[in-house]
């Protein structure tokens, strides 16, 4: 009995999943993007986008969402979506996601206030990972930040603290919480505190502990599928000085 059930996991880690990936524009999601769809550990990848990215993949379906009615929007998820130019456009959603990597983030200056900045760090992660935690979804990823503490004096570290905590309170057999340090790659928009920051820190790297030390986005990427590949149970607290290693 219990080798027919180790078996029976052995297979179900090597049958193909469904990914899905919202934040699939930004740092860390375009470099996990495409690791997805290159990996076989994946037959299908779906990101959900504010507007279409500019990418065309056999395994790939975007779906438009409104993340000002997210809960609505993904209620609506069984309707039929709009796949890339060369593949069906009549095919419906998924009828259960494997794995969650959630890689949206945002700035209080760029949100445009500390509200804005909670509805997307706090409540969009929360709406998504319990929706599909109801739909049997096994394993959630996501990346918050390196000093995340609900207690922090900082707002910033607070939301991604109290973000934390929520995630772990909803039950994913899988739950992979990433830490990196300030990120480091090309963005499409322009933000003058990560430059400057991202300057000083690459002239004093010499100096700075590994865990503080500037990581490239890609490295975060290839950490969160690692994990994904052989994930353990529970709870993964991945640090920035382990994601150097990726």
């Amino acid at each position: 009995m219990t080798t027919q059930s180790n078996q029976n996991s052995q297979n179900n880690q090597h049958t193909p999943k469904v990914a899905l990936i919202i934040g699939a524009s930004g740092l860390v999601g375009q470099h996990l993007l495409l690791k997805l769809l290159a990996s076989n550990h994946y037959s299908q990848v779906i990101a959900l986008v504010r507007s279409p990215l500019p990418i065309s993949h056999t395994k790939l379906i975007q779906k438009k969402i409104d993340f000002e009615n997210l809960a609505n929007e993904l209620s609506q998820l069984s309707q039929p979506l709009i796949k890339q130019e060369n593949t069906s456009d009549k095919e419906n959603f998924p009828s259960k996601v494997d794995h969650i990597f959630f890689t949206l983030g945002s700035t209080i200056k760029k949100a445009g206030s500390k509200s804005a900045f909670n509805q997307i760090d706090y409540l969009y992660p929360l709406i998504i990972a319990k929706h599909f935690y109801q739909q049997h979804t096994a394993l959630f990823a996501i990346v918050t930040a390196m000093a995340a503490n609900e207690s922090s004096s900082l707002f910033y570290n607070q939301v991604k603290g109290k973000v934390e905590l929520a995630l772990r309170d909803i039950g994913y057999q899988h739950l992979g919480l990433f830490r990196p340090s300030m990120l480091a790659g090309h963005r499409d928009e322009f933000r003058l505190g990560e430059q400057l920051g991202s300057l000083i820190m690459k002239a004093f790297a010499f100096m700075i502990p590994k865990k503080y030390q500037l990581i490239q986005a890609e490295k975060v990427a290839n950490a969160m599928l690692a994990y994904a590949k052989h994930p353990p149970s529970g709870i993964t607290i991945i640090q920035s000085d382990q994601l150097q290693s990726y």
